[in-house]
């Protein structure tokens, strides 16, 4: 059967378009479906993200980065100040998209959805041996239901000074961008059944959570979303691949869904090329995907429990007695008292490979590296000769990942 490409891509948000950007700039030919249609809106951009996509030139040329603006947290007592950048969405994933393009993907308009030996159009199909499913939340979910969670977005009008402020109340939480033009971006998280319109409800959560807030006028239309966390499924067919929320979808508190999207990308890709070059190593692709959406998924799902759980205002309050046993009751990780060793799957020259690792506290998935050092070789030489065997070893390097062993 004739193949329109060697790769297709269903979505072009940042996993989408991130994953369509490798494999071009790894020679495949490759197909972005995505109909372009993104609302704008704000989110937050971690200070990683920012750095990772900056250091590849992801970033020239695009101006729709804020900030950093100061931000505030009123959340269990916690009256506590930093910064933060801020990019509008759909510039980003049009950006993001654009880039693909530039590095070979060709981009096609549309929806689509996978089915075997390719994707489904609304007007025809395409053929490819491998599809990367980034659709986010349409999706399939996984196991471990979350309970329903909307989330409701759109812009006020209202004399603030610039900056962003996180804020429990009764019915969710709310997080709010003021910006020097008088309009202020509001999204709050709710319970998804309640009463009233999304514009009703967006203003009672605003009045809620900023009381010096209330009648504010909304300026444009309300974005609601499906916002609930999701625990990934088994990737049983290895010719689809799922990607960012598609694999594993965050809760919008944990602040971490667009790094999650952009490093689940990664992985995806270091997975696309393992099973070319070793085809048969099928299962050990299976296991690096679900040990690292597992950990991921999970390990932000419990920061976002325990933060829930220090709020004591509200946690009679349905919104919050719902959620304060998701997913469980575990730590939100199962660190090592001490440094260890243990056997894992990593990415190592763009490739899945089996590795020893160094878990500690502070990484507790394991480190396999400092710089070019082995980690573990490095742990089990510190052990026998401390500091001295490091520095005998790798010099000045190995005096810097003595003191990080020791602290």
């Amino acid at each position: 059967m004739a193949h329109d490409a060697d790769l297709i891509v269903l979505g072009g948000g940042p996993a989408g378009a991130i994953s369509a950007w490798l494999a071009a700039r790894d020679g495949l030919s490759v197909l972005l479906v995505d109909p372009g249609r993104s609302r704008p809106r704000l989110e937050g951009l971690s200070p990683r993200l920012h750095r990772w996509l900056d250091g590849r030139g992801l970033l020239a040329g695009f101006d729709g980065i804020l900030g950093p603006l100061r931000r505030q947290v009123d959340w269990a007592g916690i009256s506590e100040s930093n910064s933060e950048r801020l990019v509008e969405r759909a510039g980003l994933d049009a950006h993001l998209r654009a880039c693909a393009q530039a590095a070979g993907a060709r981009l096609v308009a549309g929806n689509g959805r996978p089915e075997p030996g390719g994707v489904a159009l609304s007007d025809g199909r395409l053929r490819a041996p491998l599809v990367i499913d980034a659709r986010g939340r349409a999706a399939p979910a996984g196991p471990g239901k979350a309970p329903a969670t909307l989330a409701l977005s759109g812009w006020v009008r209202a004399d603030l000074p610039p900056g962003i402020r996180l804020a429990a109340h009764a019915g969710g939480w709310l997080w709010r961008v003021a910006l020097p033009d008088g309009r202020v971006w509001m999204q709050t998280l709710m319970d998804a059944a309640g009463a009233g319109g999304p514009g009703r409800r967006l203003s009672d959560a605003m009045a809620a959570a900023e009381p010096a807030l209330a009648g504010a006028p909304l300026i444009g239309p309300v974005l609601a979303r499906e916002a609930a966390p999701r625990l990934p499924r088994p990737p049983d067919d290895l010719s689809l691949l799922p990607v960012g929320d598609a694999l594993a979808a965050m809760d919008p508190l944990s602040g971490h869904g667009q790094f999650w999207a952009v490093s689940s990308a990664l992985a995806v890709a270091a997975v696309r090329r393992t099973l070319a070059a070793r085809p048969d190593d099928g299962e050990l692709c299976r296991r690096f995907l679900m040990q690292r959406a597992h950990e991921t998924s999970l390990h932000q799902a419990r920061i976002g429990r325990d933060f829930l759980r220090a709020e004591p205002r509200f946690r009679d309050q349905p919104f919050w007695r719902a959620r304060l046993g998701f997913p469980d009751d575990l730590p939100a990780s199962d660190a090592p008292p001490r440094p260890e060793i243990a056997a894992a799957v990593v990415v190592e020259n763009g490739v899945l490979a089996r590795r020893e690792v160094l878990r500690t506290a502070a990484a507790p998935q394991g480190i396999g590296w400092f710089g070019t050092i082995p980690a573990a070789e490095a742990f089990r030489l510190w052990q026998a000769q401390g500091s001295a065997g490091l520095v005998a070893r790798w010099g000045a390097a190995g005096a810097a990942v003595a003191r990080r062993i020791a602290g």
